[in-house]
C-alpha cells in the first residue's frame, strides 16, 4: 500500500499575501529554467558539505531571504500554503484576520528545526572530534538566536 493515489503531476506552488488578501500560484522549482531559489530541507547538509567558514546564522538567514517569494502587488513576502488550501475571498475580512493571527508567525524565521538537526547530528559523530566541536559551537549559536 503506497502512494499510488498521488498524481504524478508537478503542481504549481501556492502562496498567499496577507497584506493584499490574495492567493497566487507559481511554477515549482523543477518547472523554472533559471531558478536561484533553494529549498531549506537540505540546507544544513549543504552548509557542512561545503566546508563553509561563514557564520551559521548568517548562512541560514541569507538562504531564507533567497527562498522568500515576493507579492507582485505590494512587494511584501508571501507565505507558501498547501496546494489545496482554499484562499478566502478578498472581501472576507474576518477570514483574512484569522489567517493573519495564525500565520503571521510563520513569516519569522524559526531556528528550532536547525537546532533539532544539530542535536541529532551530534549524537551521530564521535565525541570531541573536530566535527563534534563544530556542530556543538553552531548549536550554541542557534540556541542563542532562538532565545533572543
Amino acid at each position: 500500500m503506497g502512494f499510488e493515489w498521488i498524481p504524478l503531476k508537478n503542481y504549481k506552488r501556492h502562496y498567499i499575501c496577507l497584506k493584499c488578501q490574495k492567493g497566487f500560484k507559481r511554477a515549482s522549482e523543477e518547472d523554472r529554467k533559471h531558478s536561484k531559489s533553494k529549498d531549506l530541507s537540505n540546507l544544513m547538509n549543504e552548509y557542512y558539505a561545503s566546508g563553509s567558514q561563514q557564520d551559521i546564522v548568517k548562512f541560514i538567514n541569507a538562504s531564507y531571504q533567497k527562498m522568500k517569494v515576493v507579492c507582485p502587488n505590494c512587494r511584501n513576502f508571501m507565505l507558501q500554503v498547501h496546494y489545496d488550501f482554499e484562499v478566502p475571498s478578498q472581501r472576507d475580512n474576518k477570514s483574512w484576520k484569522r489567517l493573519n493571527r495564525t500565520m503571521s508567525s510563520k513569516t519569522i524565521l524559526n531556528y528550532e528545526i536547525y537546532i533539532q538537526w544539530h542535536r541529532l547530528e551530534i549524537q551521530k559523530v564521535v565525541a570531541n572530534s573536530v566535527e563534534f566541536k563544530n556542530l556543538k559551537q553552531n548549536l550554541v549559536k542557534l540556541e542563542k538566536m532562538s532565545t533572543d
